[in-house]
């Protein structure tokens, strides 16, 4: 509906997310198919969650870089569902400072 595959087209980056990302998103969660057409496409992935219940091998085998749980920064789930922006603020300056400032090859994309 949003023109999803046409969008990849153009992005350096896809950045995705859940509330947990967990066994059940390898397995037909919306990470896990935009991740795919992301890889399909050439276009890294990486993924914001609440809390990141995956090791980074299981991660990558789904086509996700890396994982960017709010519970990384704030531990208390309540707090971060009741007060996300500023926890997400801090992820976004992350993920731009990770992702967006390095070249495809230092990325790992050929």
């Amino acid at each position: 509906m949003v023109g999803f595959h046409e969008q990849l087209a153009d992005a350096d980056l896809v950045i995705t997310g859940e509330g947990a990302l967990d066994e059940q998103t390898l397995h037909g969660k919306a990470v896990a198919g935009v991740a795919a057409s992301a890889r399909a496409a050439g276009v890294p992935v990486v993924a914001v969650c609440g809390v990141n219940r995956l090791e980074p091998r299981r991660l990558r085998e789904a086509g996700v870089l890396a994982a960017y749980p709010l519970t990384e920064l704030e531990p208390a789930g309540g707090r971060c569902i009741a007060e996300p922006k500023p926890l997400l603020e801090r992820i976004r300056e992350r993920i731009a400072r990770e992702h967006l400032t390095m070249t495809g090859s230092e990325r790992g994309i050929a």
